[in-house]
């Protein structure tokens, strides 16, 4: 068992800012292409990827060059309808796209720029969301609806290995975090909370946070700074969800993993 302790609070405005990856100040804007539900700007600055929605059935991908002088762009069907966009980064001229749609499903593309063309480098199997990369060859993949956990190549997208972890029999996984280049993090819908190798998929232990013992009544969400893990807890006040950050240093996690080894 992990047992972390040693919590401080966080100011909320000093946390939220930080881990945004999207401008959600230009979305939801109709333009004359249509409505634009996401944009996301790449690593190094140099590329803007936009979505808008044209219809139900039908979504628009563009990019533009760091001076905006250039825009290129490709339709992909919306098999789900209407579904939610999201981009997640790849490489500087590589992002996932990620279609979701609740319990009907989602669909993740790879989509690519390069020699001044914008195209669909890879189409991965239904369901199986890209989350991030594990290191320079490999990144992770998981299927939240079979709770199933994915190594996949960076370079061809191959499936190198899978895992279902034994306390998914009877919970559900709720989000994955990396934690470092050794080991990541993921919570079940339960609301308990786990380590695990990024390399091997291998469970390390349940974490258990100090903080739950409290006044509050869960633990929902995890945020990161390079030193820090910040954990949003909540509590109810007469039907009211209040809720707080509380952050612990990350390297009193690395103490107590090795000292569970």
């Amino acid at each position: 068992m992990i047992q972390l302790n040693r919590f401080k609070k966080v100011n909320e405005n000093c946390l939220i800012n930080n881990h945004k990856q999207s401008y959600k100040s230009f979305e939801n804007i109709d333009t004359n292409v249509g409505t634009l539900i996401g944009s996301y700007q790449s690593q190094k600055n140099n590329l803007t990827w936009l979505a808008y929605r044209k219809s139900s059935h039908e979504i628009r991908f563009e990019v533009r060059d760091e001076q905006n002088f250039q825009s290129y762009y490709l339709d992909l069907e919306d098999n789900f309808l209407d579904s939610e966009v999201t981009f997640k980064g790849f490489s500087d001229n590589r992002i996932i796209v990620s279609l979701t749609a609740g319990q009907d499903g989602s669909q993740d593309f790879c989509l690519e720029f390069l020699n001044h063309e914008l195209n669909v480098r890879h189409k991965f199997p239904r369901n199986l969301a890209y989350v991030f990369s594990t290191d320079e060859e490999s990144s992770l993949l998981v299927n939240f609806y079979s709770t199933e956990f994915y190594i996949i190549s960076n370079h061809d997208f191959q499936i190198k290995f899978s895992q279902r972890f034994p306390v998914f029999e009877q919970d559900e996984v709720s989000n994955v975090w990396k934690i470092n280049n050794s080991y990541g993090v993921f919570s079940t819908t339960e609301e308990r909370w786990f380590v695990f190798h990024l390399e091997t998929l291998e469970l390390i232990d349940e974490m258990v946070l100090d903080i739950c013992q409290g006044n509050y009544s869960g633990v929902d969400t995890l945020f990161q700074t390079s030193n820090q893990l910040i954990f949003r807890c909540y509590q109810y006040n007469e039907g009211t969800k209040e809720v707080e950050y509380m952050s612990v240093e990350k390297k009193d996690l690395e103490s107590m993993i090795e000292q569970s080894r």
